[in-house]
Order: structure tokens, then sequence, then C-alpha cells
């Protein structure tokens, strides 16, 4: 061993080696940097690197048996010939040298056709990756890993997986799985790629991120979802100053890897950016407290979002943020209550004009722009804007879930499941994406796929109430009253101070007559407040119609400006008391409704009450035209995509009130045959010109009989 080392050093063959690794290593960084820069066939790098591989033994063939210098190459002496001339190579060497040449020849070749395959399979792979309708790429962009030692950066690791989700989101071609579900998947354990499974994309952004003072060091890999193999990654360093261009060259990187195409560099622009690094940290730390939705949250978020433009007044996203914020943390329904609503909604105008100024081009400011016209009830305008950021941005999810709201509130059902449905397809880990389309389903008659909806609901939220609230809204609407308790039952188990849930199970229950069980649940404190709204109904129940109007005289007496008082009061009587009472509580004062309460569907109420009162006093002239209010709206919703029951039951009222009664007694059938199981149909005076008519008494036992039968089943969920 010791004499073939000193051979080695004799004949300089490591030393030869060193040289040609040396010069075979610039070599192929030259090739790679002419490869992307004159766009060359990658194959070609790979076919170089195996030419040079296949060398390597004919360079240590030849640095063993020749001595290779400026003054040609001339056969190296063996050790007995070192004190004279070396002999010519002989057959044995021109052998050897042949033999060397053919197996590294053979094993260059299959190696390369190795390499040839695998490229070609990666090709494949991102073909397919981006082979969708329209040739559109589905992606999602997982939150970042946090490096940093004290784990400390989440805010800056999921906040830049954000960025770049709305960045990949503008670009052309390109479907962008919502951020909110991609976090919900991770924080469940699930490995890259059974999230990508899970949110039907076909490939899935994953990286990590560290900072250090000023400097970011970012490592991003893009996994295809079928195979599980990695089709680009890379590692970055760069200044948080420059953490746009950063985001920009990944999301070129990412675009022209999935896309047959190629992005130059600076034609991906992310428009939000700011060059104040301490301006970028409070706001990606705003964006984690405003994740957390809570009051105290939202107050920070604030603070920090409105630090962040005082640090850099061109920064259009944190003027973004600020509006946001702002208007979830006003009175509306969605929000906080800490702000009134006309005040919020003044400052987040203000804080959106600041922000389209500098970048009219921002989906997220046309976003909040939206949600300010639809606080101020411009449904139309919201609409409108909504539609100029899903332009801007069409993987703006939360852009779809806000429109389906307006749209709704214009009672344009058919668009507003559509627009619901394209926010689930993108967001489908958001529950109430999830909870509204549900809901939207059911009142669409298309119950199978709502229950199909909660189902999964239940899986992906196994300790959420909603799945069991949706699933007993669909069987009240099919008229199923005992499972729509048993589902309650559910909910309530898992939200036991939810007082709506109090009413999904009540509600049921006391149109089965249930009432010694729900007078128990009175005595509790915990159901005391739920069921005392049920006391009137009870008291029907029983038949006490004397406590019934004496309570509700009570009531009056307390509230005497109160009209939907007066008229449950006057509704009462007009079902079990004085007849003319009725029609004078019903009228009087009903001017003091506002004309977007008189029409509350599907039941259009009050308006068709107050119609039978008056056309009962002669007044046929305003009831004729409340009616053809009443009949307006009907018609246009039952000519959409709502199956409610209670829309055919307004039917039935309305054709009784014209003097329709076999069109009405037809419309009554339908509502039964979709569901409708109220308890007081046959007391309801509206259908007072169909007592008599045989076929209307058969629909009445048939409610009777049915409700008798449920009220035994339902008796065993409690005795359970």
């Amino acid at each position: 061993m010791k004499t073939f080392l000193s051979e080695l050093k004799r004949r300089a063959v490591v030393k030869s080696v060193l040289v040609y690794a040396g010069l075979s290593w610039l070599l192929l960084q030259i090739i790679s940097v002419l490869t992307s820069t004159l766009a060359l066939n990658p194959l070609l790098g790979s076919a170089i690197f195996v030419l040079l591989l296949c060398c390597l033994p004919l360079v240590i063939y030849l640095a063993w048996y020749c001595d290779i210098s400026f003054a040609g190459i001339s056969r190296t002496a063996s050790v007995n010939e070192q004190n004279k001339p070396a002999a010519a190579p002989g057959a044995s060497q021109w052998a050897g040298l042949v033999l060397v040449m053919l197996i590294s020849s053979y094993v260059g070749v299959e190696y390369y056709g190795v390499l040839k395959q695998q490229q070609l399979a990666k090709q494949q792979e991102i073909a397919k990756a981006a082979l969708a309708s329209n040739a559109v790429s589905t992606i999602a962009v997982l939150p970042f890993s946090d490096d940093s030692a004290a784990q400390d950066q989440g805010y800056l690791a999921l906040g830049l997986a954000e960025e770049m989700t709305s960045l990949l989101g503008s670009a052309a071609n390109f479907k962008v799985s919502a951020s909110r579900s991609s976090q919900f998947l991770a924080e469940q354990g699930l490995t890259a790629q059974q999230i990508g499974q899970r949110l039907q994309v076909d490939t899935v952004l994953t990286g990590s991120v560290k900072a250090t003072g000023q400097r970011l060091n970012v490592r991003v890999q893009l996994l295809d979802v079928n195979s599980g193999n990695t089709l680009w990654s890379n590692t970055y360093a760069r200044e948080l100053t420059a953490v746009a261009q950063l985001e920009q060259e990944i999301g070129r990187s990412v675009v022209n890897t999935l896309q047959d195409k190629y992005a130059e560099a600076g034609s991906f622009n992310s428009l939000a950016s700011t060059r104040n690094a301490d301006a970028y940290v409070l706001y990606l730390k705003g964006r984690e407290q405003y994740r957390k939705q809570t009051t105290e949250s939202m107050q920070q978020a604030r603070q920090l979002f409105e630090q962040a433009v005082a640090l850099d007044p061109e920064y259009a996203n944190g003027y973004v943020g600020l509006a946001d914020t702002l208007l979830l943390l006003s009175e509306i329904r969605e929000g906080f209550g800490i702000i009134k609503t006309d005040i919020a909604a003044n400052l987040a105008q203000q804080n959106i004009d600041k922000a389209l100024a500098r970048q009219p081009e921002l989906a997220e400011a046309h976003l909040v722009n939206g949600f300010v016209s639809y606080i101020q009830n411009d449904f139309d305008k919201a609409i409108t804007d909504y539609d100029r950021a899903i332009e801007l941005n069409p993987s703006l999810a939360i852009a779809y879930m806000w429109k389906f709201l307006a749209l709704n509130s214009l009672q344009r059902f058919d668009e507003s499941l559509l627009a619901l449905q394209q926010a689930q397809q993108l967001d489908p880990l958001f529950q109430t994406n999830t909870y509204n389309l549900g809901r939207a389903l059911t009142r669409a008659g298309r119950f199978d796929e709502a229950a199909t909806t909660f189902k999964q609901m239940e899986v992906d939220f196994p300790q959420s109430p909603f799945p069991h609230q949706g699933l007993a809204d669909i069987y009240f609407s099919q008229g199923n009253l005992v499972d729509a308790i048993a589902e309650a039952q559910k909910a309530i188990s898992l939200s036991p101070d939810n007082h709506t849930l109090g009413h999904k199970m009540i509600s049921p229950m006391v149109n089965l007559g249930l009432t010694d069980i729900v007078k128990q649940m009175a005595n509790d404190p915990a159901w005391a407040s739920t069921t005392d709204f049920y006391q009137e109904t009870l008291l029907i129940l029983e038949q006490d119609f004397t406590e019934l109007f004496s309570r509700m005289d009570f009531k009056l007496a307390a509230n005497p400006d109160d009209y939907w008082l007066q008229f449950e009061a006057g509704w009462y009587q007009a079902m079990f008391g004085d007849k003319q009472k009725a029609l004078n509580m019903l009228t009087e004062k009903s001017n003091l409704v506002e004309p977007a309460d008189m029409f509350g569907m599907p039941y259009c109420s009050p308006a068709i009450e107050i119609a039978w009162a008056e056309q009962e006093l002669g007044n046929a002239q305003s009831a004729l035209d409340l009616i053809a209010q009443c009949k307006a709206l009907m018609t246009e919703q039952l000519q959409s995509s709502i199956i409610y029951s209670e829309l055919y039951y307004l039917a039935a009222r309305v054709n009784a009130l014209e003097g329709n009664k076999a069109e009405a007694i037809s419309r009554l059938s339908e509502a039964i045959n979709k569901g409708w199981r109220e308890y007081w149909t046959k007391y309801d005076p509206l259908l007072a010109g169909l007592t008599d008519e045989p076929e209307f008494q058969r629909l009445i036992q048939f409610l009777d009989k049915d409700l008798a039968r449920q009220k035994i089943e339902a008796l065993k969920l409690f005795r359970e």
C-alpha cells in the first residue's frame, strides 16, 4: 500500500485529478449560468456533467501512464525504467486505455439515460401540475416555518406566506387556495402533500423563514402534490427592506415553473410593498393580532397598523389593514361593537382613499372599499367594488363571501349561491363559508348537498356546533322535527351557552306539543331566558287563552309604543280571541314600521297580516297594495333557486286573500310536501275561507297526525 501511494505521488495522479476537478467545476458553473440566461436545453448541463464524469477514469489512467505538461505528453517511466528512457506504450497499455474508454462510455450513456428520464418525468410533473381548466395552475401556499432560535417570528413566517398567497393570486391563470385554510390544515399536523390533497390543488409552496437583525433568510420549496416530488427550491438572503423584491422573485420563479411562459424580472410586482423594515414588521404583527379576532386583539391590530403607516405614509397595505380593522371594531352584526358604525365607516373610507390613491390596482383596497359600502346599505356599489377586487385577484376568497352577503341583501339568491360556492372552493376550511354554503343549499332545497357540506364540516371541525346546527335546519325544513331536535341537542352539548341553539331545539319541541318538557327546562336557570320566549306559545298549546291575553295586556301597558309587541298581541287575538280587537291592533300604528321591515321574507310579515286586517275592515285598496307587493316578492323568490316551504305557505295565504281557493289549497299542499309543520296552521285566520273545503280538512288532518306521530318519537330522545 505504501508503494502504491508513493507511486501515486510520483506519477502526479492526485495533482492531475484535482486540476481536472477544478476545471470541470468551473465549466459546469459557466454552463449553468448560460443555460438559464440563454434559455438553453436543461439537459445540456446534465450531458456535460456526464461527459466530464466519464472522462475522469481516462484522466486517472493517463495520469498514471503519462506525464502531461506544456512540452507535450510522454510516457511515465516505471520504477525499473527511472534511469533510462521510458519505453513506448505497449499493447497492454493501449488495450487498458480502450477498455477504460469502453467502460466509461457505457456507464456514461446509461447514466445519461437515467438523468434524461428523470428530467422528462420532472417536465411531465410540471406540465401535469399546470394542467387545469383553461390551463389554470392550482396552488396552496402553506404557512412558512419559524426557524428562529426563540421561535418568536411566527408573525413573519405566516405573514410572508399570506403575502405570497395574495401575490400569486393576482397572477394570470393561477388559482390559489386561501391562506386561512392552509393554516388550519397545517395546524392539524398534516403533511404538505396531505394538505394539497385536501385543498384539491396540484402544487404547494412551503418554506421557512428566519430574521437576524435586518437580515432575512428564506428557504422555499415547490412540491407536486400527486407525486410528492420537489419541482423547484431555492434559498434567499435579503435585507428586510427588500422583502418586496424577494416576494417578486419567489412568485416569478413559481410562475415560470408552473406556466408555459417566462415572466421577466420586474413583471411580477408586489403592489403594497414598503421599503421601511420597521413598518413592514409592524404591519405583519398587526395581521397576527387581526387573525385572532378578539376585541382586545383587534384594538391592538388597529394600533399596530396606525404605527406602520406613521412610519411609512406611502404603505398602501397598512391603510387597508387599518380600514378593515376599523370596520370590524364597529357595531355591525359581524363587528365587536367598540366604535359607532357611521364613525367607523368614515374613518375606514379615509384610509381606503389613501390606499387607492397610492395603489389603485390593489385588490384588497377595493375589497374593503366595498365593505364600507355594504355596511352603509349601498349593496350595488359594494358588489361593483367586490367585482373589481376579484378582477384584480381572482383568488381573493373573502371577496366572494362578502359579495354573497351583498347579493343576498338584494335577494339575488342564484348569484349569491354561485359567489359562495366560489369562496368555498378557494377557502374550504373557513367555517363561516361552509356554514353559509350549507344554509344556502338548504334554502335552495338541495338538501343532500347541504347535508354533505355539513357532514364534511363535522369531520373538519368535530368540536364545532355549527355542523349540527346546519343539519337541524335541514331536518326542520324537511318537516323532520325529531331529527332536528336530535341535532340541536348535539350542537348544545358542544356549546351550552349558545341561546340560538336553544331556539333550534325548543322551536320544533313546541310545534310537537312537548309542553311539559319545555316547562321543566324553564325551571333551570340556564334555560330560563330562552324558554321565556315561548311562554305565550305554551299558553296557546294549553289553551289557557285568558292567561295569554292577560300577559299580553301587561306587556302592552309597559310598552305602549312598541308596534311589534302590539302586532304579536293582535295576532293572538286574531287566532283565539276578539277579531275586531285584532283588526284594530294590527292596523293601528302600522305606519311606524320601517319599509325595509314591512315585507320580511319568506313570510312577508307583517305586511300580509296587515293586508288581511285591512281587507276585513273594508279597506280594499290598502289590502290590495300590500298583497301585490307581497306577491311580487314571493314570485321573484319562487322563480329563483329558493325552495322554502314558507314561500309556498305565503302563496297559499296570498291566493286565499284573493279568493282563489283551489290555488290556495294547492299551494298549501306543496308547502306541506316541502316540510311545513306549523301547529297553528288550522288556526290561521288568513285561511279561514278554506275551512269548509274537504281537501283543506284532509291536509289539516295529515298535519295533526304527523305531528302526533313525531311527538311520540321525540319523547324517546328525552327518555334516553
